[in-house]
């Protein structure tokens, strides 16, 4: 394992662990004979307690980290939230 791939694998493991804080389950299909990857966020049962519980969204890329992105995204527009990309 390259520290390339070490670097990736500690984001997505940040990104899975936010999200489950967060009340969220996260459903990971990775594709590897097809180069895809396939992130289910649904609410978690903490989150099913709450007054307002988010919708599950879906999410597709080329890596496991791009399609939790990607779910991620898809989430926040539902939401309505505002995000600004810093560069």
């Amino acid at each position: 394992m390259s520290y390339a791939d070490e670097r990736v694998a500690a984001e997505t493991g940040r990104a899975v662990m936010a999200l489950y804080r967060a009340g969220m389950q996260v459903r990971l299909v990775p594709d590897a004979m097809h180069g895809r990857a396939e992130a289910r966020i649904v609410p978690g049962p903490t989150a099913k307690r709450r007054t307002r519980v988010p919708r599950s969204s879906t999410g597709r890329g080329e890596t496991p980290l791009a399609a939790i992105h990607a779910a991620v995204e898809r989430l926040n527009e539902r939401a309505g939230a505002i995000l600004v990309h810093l560069d």
